[in-house]
Order: structure tokens, then C-alpha cells, then sequence
């Protein structure tokens, strides 16, 4: 998918709100939005060396439950760096890994002596271990992970499951990346059938869609394919000429009632068509033929005029019509050098 654009540097502003008030911040309200701000720096927990973290993060000696997850947000006195300082997530208090005592004498050493060298020890070991726990919950939330487009591995096990996996899928066609991520369950499914190809198309185009399957159509035969004297059998094989009819390779997609703006917009030309020639493509694949009914709402139909910018057949009509719906435009599928 196209890069994100990185800004020169991170806007710190939007972290105001995050130093002002750390107690209304969930603690992974919090680090995503460090994450975003801080975009030209590797996610948190992927970083090789703690310089490349622009914020530090630590835990508070407490022994008390705490009645928020974020303590502080502030600068480092002797780095100036920033640093976040938490009570859910390490090993004091009364839900960490060391005994009591060993909080007691840690927040005691901090508080009375002004001493933070058992806390900032520990705190080596608590930066990895939120970074690394903020990584394990975004694994399976995909905001986080879209908040950097160009690493998203979320988006990524999404293209996996819609089969659309790897470079060589991104912007393709006109139908969006993202719109195969967001319709990827559908894309699973095997085999693919109509109500799938509907529900996409309806939330798509915002129109009424039907599809009439089985619609009966030419199938042209290759030479070797063709009926041949002493080498068919009558009534089994046999053919004449150099194409048959069949109803099994065929279907078409009925749009509307259409506003006529709208149906212009899938007029060969449109705006619209190719997307709905990628769509059908992407779903469907390359084995049917399919082809395109479009539906004018009556009121909408257009008089004819003599120089009008119309289209005979498509917008406009010779003769008076029954007081009914247009439906009388069939468009072939555009090809997929088209798309």
C-alpha cells in the first residue's frame, strides 16, 4: 500500500493532554498514542536499543490499589527525555511479582531518602516489560496497528485471509486495498456465491442488486474444440459451427432503480464502472462472463432533445416509452486491461 507521509518531527502537542491529565489515560490509550505520535521511531517493543525509544516508561512503588493506571507523564530532570510512569503493569504492589516488603523498602528509599536507584533498576527491566505487553495487546486490535499504514500487520494477516497477501496486490485495480480487507471474510469463503458478490456490490453502490444467474450466452469453440467428420459421435460430441449456446457460463448484475446520476456513473466511461468490473473481478474471478443491466428510474429518464449531451440507448430514447423504469441497457463487462 502507498507509504505514509512522516512529518519532519512529532507534535508533541498532542501529548498535552496526556502530561495534564495522566489519570484519566488507560495505560494503553496512553502508550498508543505515544506510538503515534512518535512515528519515526520503531513501534514499542521492537526496538534493538533503548535508544530508539523516545519514551521511557516505568512503574510507581505503591502499596495502595491504584485508582487509575497512569501516574505521571513528565521530562526526565537529568535527560529531559520523557517519561511515563505506571501503576498497572510490573513488579511492585499489591499485583506484582516481589514480595510487599520489597515495595515498601523501594517506595521508602524514593519518598524519605530521595534515593531511586532500586526503582530506576527496576524500571530497566519495566520498560521492556510494557513495551513488550502494549505489543502482545495490539496483536489482535487493528486500530493500533493501522495507525502506521506502511506497518500494519494486522492489515497484513487480513490480506492473508482474503488471499490478496503480498506486494504485487497493492493498488492493483480499482477496487481499494482497503476495501479487500474490510470485505476479506467474504473473500475466504469457498466456494464464492451470490449473495456474497451482492452484499459487497450493495454496500458499494448504495443501490438495490440483483444477480440472474444461468443467463444464457455464446461460448465460441477453438479449432481442435470443433465437430469434425470421423472423429465425433452423434448425439454425444457433436457440434456444428464454430460457437454453442450455453447457460452455464454467464451471469448478470441488475443495478437499480438508479438516480441518473448515479447511473451515469456506471456508464462505460463512468466512474464507476471500472470499480465494479475490479469488484467483480476480484470475487468472482475470471471464469464466468457476466454482463450489466442497468435500471433508470422513470422519473429520472430524460427527455430527448436534438444536440443534447445524451447517449441514444444509454440516456436517451427514440419514441415514447411506458410510463416504467429504463431497464433496457445490458453493457458488457469491461475487460481487465480496462480496469
Amino acid at each position: 500500500m502507498a507509504s505514509q507521509e512522516r512529518e519532519a518531527g512529532p507534535d508533541l502537542s498532542r501529548l498535552e493532554g496526556l502530561k495534564d491529565s495522566p489519570q484519566t489515560h488507560h495505560l494503553f490509550q496512553a502508550l498508543r498514542l505515544i506510538e503515534t505520535v512518535y512515528a519515526n521511531n520503531p513501534r514499542l517493543g521492537r526496538s534493538r536499543r533503548p535508544s530508539e525509544d523516545a519514551v521511557r516508561f516505568g512503574q510507581e512503588p505503591e502499596l495502595a490499589f491504584p485508582s487509575s493506571t497512569i501516574a505521571a507523564f513528565k521530562s526526565n530532570p537529568e535527560t529531559g527525555s520523557p517519561r511515563l510512569t505506571q501503576h498497572a503493569f510490573g513488579l511492585f504492589g499489591p499485583n506484582g511479582a516481589l514480595p510487599l516488603h520489597l515495595t515498601e523498602y523501594a517506595r521508602d528509599r524514593l519518598r524519605n531518602q530521595h534515593d531511586p536507584t532500586f526503582v530506576a533498576f527496576a524500571d530497566m527491566f519495566h520498560h521492556r516489560m510494557i513495551s513488550l505487553f502494549y505489543r502482545a495487546w495490539t496483536t489482535g486490535e487493528p486500530a493500533p496497528s493501522f495507525d502506521r499504514v506502511d506497518d500494519d500487520p494486522f492489515g497484513e494477516k487480513l490480506d492473508a485471509i482474503a488471499g490478496v497477501a503480498g506486494e504485487a496486490f497493492n493498488c492493483r485495480d480499482a477496487m481499494p486495498d482497503l476495501a479487500r480487507r474490510h470485505f476479506s471474510g467474504l473473500l475466504s469463503a469457498s466456494p464464492r456465491n451470490e449473495s456474497g458478490l451482492v452484499a459487497i456490490l450493495k454496500r458499494f453502490f448504495n443501490a438495490p442488486i440483483t444477480i440472474e444467474s444461468f443467463v444464457g450466452s455464446w461460448l465460441h469453440l477453438e479449432p481442435h474444440d470443433r465437430g469434425r467428420l470421423g472423429a465425433v459421435a452423434l448425439g454425444q460430441g457433436a457440434n456444428l459451427g464454430e460457437k454453442v449456446w450455453s447457460r452455464e457460463a454467464k451471469f448478470r448484475i441488475r443495478i437499480g432503480p438508479l438516480s441518473l446520476a448515479d447511473y451515469e456513473r456506471l456508464l462505460p466511461g463512468g466512474r464507476s464502472i471500472k470499480r465494479l468490473g475490479a469488484i467483480v473481478r476480484t470475487y468472482a474471478g475470471d471464469t464466468l462472463e457476466w454482463d450489466v443491466n442497468l435500471i433508470l428510474k422513470k422519473e429520472e429518464v430524460p427527455p430527448t432533445i436534438l444536440g443534447a449531451n445524451s447517449a441514444l440507448g444509454q440516456t436517451s430514447w427514440i419514441g415514447t416509452r411506458d410510463d416504467e423504469d429504463a431497464d433496457d441497457l445490458h453493457i458488457t463487462a469491461p475487460t481487465h486491461h480496462a480496469l
